[in-house]
């Protein structure tokens, strides 16, 4: 019994490419193990740098932070009792960097109390502008016919 023409033809022509193909996945998959070295290495270098700009973010921030303590130390008056104005001053910078309340108290050396009033303060005098404005608008409103 003999196999048709067709047959052999088309088996002849599958081993080619077969064999094409092999070579062609060994190829690929040696380059794509040559990929993910090149990426390991890339994230561990990558990686390294994250952690050195993270301890130079510190070390900088550590240094802004005793340089912004001295300026305040600078700015503040040698007598005991600084004049209201300048201590007003001290306390609203203070608040306006994000240092909480009692922090403020504790190196400005005032009362928590202090601190506190002026900050309210601030808070009353920044909305009263605002009242006044729409209590004009209400009186201007109800006098117009």
């Amino acid at each position: 019994m003999s196999l048709p023409y067709g047959f052999i033809l088309c088996f002849g022509a599958w081993v080619p490419l077969a064999a094409g193909y092999l070579v062609l996945q060994g190829r690929w998959r040696r380059r794509f193990s040559a990929l993910k070295q090149e990426m390991t290495c890339l994230s561990e270098d990558l990686l390294q740098m994250a952690e050195l700009q993270t301890d130079l973010y510190q070390h900088v921030r550590c240094d802004l932070t005793k340089i912004e303590e001295k300026v305040l130390d600078m700015s503040m008056p040698s007598s005991e009792s600084p004049a209201p104005l300048e201590r007003r001053h001290q306390v609203l910078t203070l608040a306006r960097k994000g240092v909480a309340l009692e922090e403020i108290a504790q190196r400005l050396r005032i009362p928590r109390g202090e601190a506190e009033l002026i900050l309210s303060l601030r808070k009353y005098i920044e909305r009263a502008p605002a009242a006044a404005a729409s209590e004009g608008l209400k009186g201007y409103a109800q006098a117009s016919p």
